[in-house]
This record gives C-alpha cells, sequence and structure tokens, in this order.
C-alpha cells in the first residue's frame, strides 16, 4: 500500500532538490579513483554501485586522481597526471552542474600532490613539498564567482619536523582542523593542524606507516589507514593495512590506534572517508577474488550496508590513487517509530522501506565512546512507498515470531533489491524499543549510552 502524496508545489519542490541523484536511486554516493579500465574518477552509489554520470572534462586519456568532492555532491577535485607532456601533473576542480572548470595548479607552479575540498565547497586545501622544517599545504579559496580563485600558503607551524619533506595527502572539515599525511625523516606521519591555532605533535612510529586522513566532525575524530611494517634486507615490507581511528586533538594522538571491528587480519583495508556528520564511513578491501570492493560501515547500527560489498574490479597493486570521498542525498527525511506500532516517515523518493532489529546485549565501545552491543534480530520488510508522507504499521514481530522480553535498536532502513538481495542504501535514525515480560512495546529515542 502506498502512502498518500504530498501536496503538489511541496512535491515539485522536493523533486527539484533531489534532481541530480533521483537517477541513482540512492543516497550515499562515493567518488574514487577506479584503475580500471584506465585510471579514472568514478561517481558511485556506494552501497549498490550505480554509476553517476560525469562531464566529459573530468576524465581524459590522462590519468585522474586524489577525487574530492563537496557535501551536496556539486564541486568535484582532483589531480591530473600525464608525465611526458609539457604539463605532467595538474590539480583541477570542477563544478559538476555547470561543467565549469578551473586548473588550481600546473606543474611549473609548484609540486602539488593530494587535494581536498572543504565540505562547504569554499576552499582547496592541496599538499605540496616543504624545504624548511614545517609541514606547508596550499589553501585555494573558491569565490562566489567560481572559477575565480584566490591561492595562498598555510604552514603548520606548531611542529617542527627539523628536516624537508612533503605534505602527500590532506583532509579537511568544517570547524577549520587540517589532517595531513606527511612523509619527513623516512617516516608516513599524520599530523592534526587546526587553522590560527596551531598543531599536534604527529602520529609517527618506526613500526607503523599512517596515511590517507579523514575527519569526522561529531565528535572531532581522524580516520585513516594504519599499516604495520617489518624490515627484510634493509627495505620496508607492508602488512595489510587496517582502518583505525583517534579523536582530533592539538594535545596530539593520545594512546594506541583504535582498529575499527570491520577490520579483517587477512586482508588490506585502505582509502576511508566518512561524512561529515560522522554516520558513514566507507573503505576499500582487497577481497580474496583479486578484486577490489568499496564498503559503508554505518557507525550506529555497527554494520555494513551492503555485506557484499561493491566490486571496484582488480586489485590496484602499483598504489592507491587517493581515498574516496563521501556524499549524501537522503532518501528518509524523518522517521518515527511509536509504542502502537505506528511507522511514520518522510521519504524524498519512492522506495522500499523496512525494519532492522538489534537485540541490545550489553555495553561496549566505538570509535572511542560507550554504546550498545548489539546482536542482529533479523528484517522486517514493508513494503514499498511513494514520495512523501509513510503510515504504516509492525506488529513487533520478525519473521512472524513475536519480539521475546528485553531490549532491541530498531531502525528504518531504505532497501533496494538487487541480484544478491535486499541491499540498504540509507538508515534512519535508530530506536530504543523495550518489551516488558507482559510482552507490551515500550519506544524512545535514539540512546547510546
Amino acid at each position: 500500500m502506498r502512502s498518500p502524496f504530498l501536496s503538489r508545489p511541496f512535491r515539485l519542490a522536493l523533486l527539484v532538490s533531489v534532481l541530480v541523484a533521483s537517477s541513482a536511486r540512492a543516497d550515499i554516493f562515493a567518488a574514487i579513483c577506479s584503475p580500471v579500465p584506465a585510471q579514472d574518477i568514478r561517481i558511485l552509489n556506494a552501497t549498490l554501485g550505480t554509476p553517476v554520470a560525469l562531464p566529459s572534462n573530468v576524465n581524459t586519456t590522462a590519468s585522474e586522481e586524489h577525487p574530492s568532492i563537496s557535501r551536496d555532491g556539486r564541486l568535484l577535485v582532483f589531480r591530473r597526471v600525464n608525465y611526458g607532456t609539457p604539463i605532467p601533473r595538474q590539480t583541477v576542480v570542477v563544478d559538476l552542474v555547470t561543467e565549469a572548470s578551473a586548473t588550481l595548479f600546473t606543474s611549473s607552479e609548484d609540486v602539488v600532490y593530494g587535494s581536498t575540498i572543504r565540505p562547504q565547497g569554499s576552499f582547496v586545501v592541496t599538499g605540496r613539498s616543504f624545504l624548511s622544517s614545517f609541514a606547508t599545504v596550499w589553501i585555494s579559496t573558491l569565490s562566489a564567482g567560481f572559477p575565480r580563485i584566490t591561492k595562498s600558503t598555510f604552514v603548520a607551524t606548531g611542529f617542527d619536523f627539523r628536516t624537508s619533506g612533503r605534505v602527500v595527502d590532506v583532509a579537511v572539515g568544517d570547524s577549520g582542523w587540517i589532517a595531513m599525511h606527511v612523509q619527513a625523516s623516512n617516516l608516513d606521519q599524520l599530523l592534526l593542524v587546526q587553522r590560527g591555532v596551531g598543531s599536534s605533535t604527529p602520529l609517527a612510529s618506526a613500526s607503523y606507516e599512517y596515511s590517507q586522513p579523514a575527519l569526522a566532525e561529531n565528535p572531532q575524530s581522524v580516520f585513516f589507514r594504519q599499516r604495520r611494517i617489518y624490515m627484510l634486507g634493509g627495505q620496508k615490507v607492508p602488512l595489510p593495512g587496517d582502518i583505525a581511528f583517534r579523536p582530533a586533538s592539538l594535545g596530539g594522538f593520545a594512546g594506541t590506534p583504535a582498529i575499527l571491528p570491520f577490520n579483517r587480519a587477512d586482508r588490506e583495508e585502505s582509502q576511508p572517508s566518512i561524512t561529515p556528520d560522522g554516520r558513514y564511513l566507507a573503505f576499500v578491501r582487497d577481497a580474496a577474488s583479486a578484486n577490489d570492493r568499496l564498503f559503508v560501515w554505518d557507525t550506529q547500527t555497527q554494520t555494513l550496508l551492503n555485506p557484499n560489498g561493491v566490486d571496484m574490479g582488480m586489485v590496484f597493486t602499483s598504489g592507491r590513487c587517493g581515498s574516496t570521498s563521501l556524499y549524501t542525498r537522503p532518501t528518509i527525511l524523518s522517521t518515527a517509530i511509536l509504542s502502537s506500532g505506528a511507522v511514520n516517515a518522510t521519504l524524498s523518493i519512492a522506495s522500499n522501506i523496512g525494519i532492522f532489529v538489534q537485540r541490545i546485549v550489553g555495553k561496549t565501545k566505538v570509535l572511542g565512546r560507550k554504546t550498545w552491543k548489539l546482536e542482529t534480530v533479523g528484517r522486517v520488510p514493508l513494503g514499498e512507498y511513494g514520495e512523501g508522507n509513510v503510515f504504516t504499521h509492525w506488529d513487533f514481530t520478525v519473521n512472524g515470531e513475536p519480539l521475546p522480553a528485553g531490549r532491541y535498536l530498531v531502525t528504518l532502513r531504505a532497501v533496494e533489491d538487487t541480484d544478491e538481495g535486499p541491499v540498504a542504501r540509507e538508515l534512519g535514525e535508530p530506536q530504543v524499543l523495550r518489551i516488558d515480560k507482559k510482552g507490551r512495546a515500550h519506544v524512545k529515542g535514539k540512546d547510546n549510552r
């Protein structure tokens, strides 16, 4: 049964807001460098793999790498490499709506590396070599009249590396934080900088490589790839990498980096990115089938939205070409599951929806915070509903069986049917459900204590 439609003026306004993504039928998008069939930038549905069409001025016969995209999915920045030509390296920004583009840097100006656009799209931070003792990046301000650009140098003055080096990759947040992957003193290290304040003591180790930083705003956290290394014949040999995190602080990286629970000891996890709200974390895993796969992990339900991941093609054995970069276009605008069993939601586009049910079995720590320890109970399909308001009902059963007494985390999800079964495209806000000894339901809002 389909829900009643919203009024025509409201529907039209809503349609305009999701027009760019409506054809892709999904909510979480990833910009990523793909090595096959050529080294190009791809934007795709991060849980389904559905591609998003790109303007012709993005991918060329050269190699495009290190993509970063603004929160609204409009501005894309990347590096173009074409060795053996008069301009072997460029940093380019493209407006994906108007197709306007601008070159931020060429190899004749400076040796520059990976770039990241601020989620709001107001400026781009670009890594570069530094000859002094202090890490240096370029900051390119994108004016309202894009592609007009103002460039300036920013020096992280809070830490003295006492040697030259280079900033090979960066991440930037809305609140002024910048995370840098610095190669100096023969180490791959991470440096946290807050504009106008200074920098932290780097995360550095002779036993580990730290790279590919990503920043979350709430709470302030930095995610990165961590690889243990050992020496063999005088050469560094890295073990498979893991995705780890630490809180962002100018006090430095106190304590041991925490390895996230989705990591596998026998596989390489790399290229992390996180949505600005800190909910969804994307990463790439090299699969046993010799193909890379893209995954999205939900920090609130502690689950992978697509457990099989999205096939990215063969492993890029010669090295990575930048991290992923995420933006979202929500399908689920609001959700509410009531103690009466009423399920209310607002959808931006038509979608299958259902409820993900997890039993609360204790407490644990995720991302350094206390939260629920969860066990999956099952999934409850609710059917397909149109754009607008949804009114339906759940009888608090899973697979036809009433939930026994206990506490549960229940989360509405938007679902797409695929050849491998239903895949979650997006999740709503989790709620805590308590079933008492008499079988009565009591639902309240999210509580992660």
